[in-house]
């Protein structure tokens, strides 16, 4: 390459006039990297450049690139993705005595419960009275004190069991 084609190189990548592309060249002993970095410090700024294959994302009026759109909907798919993996990693098991009667993923649950609440919510009152119990199995929901919160919904529904045998 001769020295103006690295100067008309230089200049077009670096913004500047061809002489003072030139200059920088020259006091750099015709070193391309070495003179673009004289003449970004002379500049005051840092420029980088990055390139790729695939499309530049659309700008506004000032130049902004407008990403957050695809931001929300990466994130939010990230967090569907993620309640997902955690309701089925989990499980809801229905039990009588020592027996597990169903066991169901915590996703399926929750699609029962938001796609047919009016159904599930009394079939569960309805099982406590006889005797079923519910728990939670797994890493995240299998713990103590979610167990416990079932367990105490299942002895407040003893009581009154008791409270309505005695009255009769």
């Amino acid at each position: 390459m001769t020295h103006y084609e690295m100067a008309e190189k230089l200049s077009e990548k670096m913004g500047v006039s061809l002489e003072q592309a030139t200059a920088a060249l020259e006091a750099c002993e015709w070193e391309m990297l070495d003179a673009a970095l004289m003449l970004e410090k002379e500049k005051g700024e840092a420029r980088q450049e990055a390139y790729s294959t695939e499309a530049e994302p659309p700008k506004d009026n000032e130049g902004k690139t407008y990403n957050r759109g695809r931001n929300v909907a990466q994130g939010l798919g990230r967090l569907v993705r993620d309640a997902l993996n955690l309701g089925n990693r989990n499980r809801f098991e229905v039990r009588k005595g020592d027996d597990v009667v169903l066991e169901l993923p915590v996703t399926v649950l929750v699609l029962l419960l938001i796609f047919a609440f009016w159904v599930c919510i009394p079939l569960l009152v309805i099982g406590l009275f006889a005797n079923y119990r519910y728990t939670f199995s797994g890493a995240e929901l299998g713990r103590d004190s979610v167990n416990h919160a079932m367990d105490k919904a299942a002895e407040a529904v003893e009581k009154v069991k008791e409270e309505v045998t005695r009255e009769h």
